[in-house]
């Protein structure tokens, strides 16, 4: 029963994430301002369902670590990525030349993006 809970959660939370709009205000290539109308859309896996719902609550946060994550392994904690915990994120890029290279080289420009995009602050 606990596995479904799991299962139902991390997938409203996915759900959520996918339409929360883009996770940048800026292109990623030219630095243009960019409306969210042309976007790439970048999935990030995780170990758990825990770690996913970090991600959610605030991705710009731990894109950095997100950039610097090898394959397979969950950016928060280093373990193995579970197929069941992915998070989709939105970034969007000024036009189609800069969405190519964005969906080439995923990593590259969430790193850019970390560097420039301020993350939520948390409410005291």
């Amino acid at each position: 029963m606990k596995i479904i809970s799991l299962i139902a959660c991390a997938l409203m939370l996915t759900l959520s994430s996918a339409f929360a709009g883009p996770v940048n205000k800026n292109c990623p290539v030219k630095g243009k301002a960019v409306d969210g109308s042309t976007a790439v859309e970048v999935k990030v896996g995780f170990c758990c369902g825990r770690c996913l719902a970090k991600f959610d609550k605030d991705p710009v946060a731990l894109l950095a670590k997100v950039a610097k994550t090898a394959e397979g392994k969950c950016p928060i904690s280093g373990r193995d990525v579970d197929e069941d915990a992915t998070s989709t994120i939105s970034v969007a890029v000024c036009c189609k030349g800069c969405k190519g290279k964005v969906e080439k080289d995923p990593k590259k420009f969430l790193a850019e993006i970390a560097k420039t995009e301020k993350p939520e602050k948390k409410d005291s």
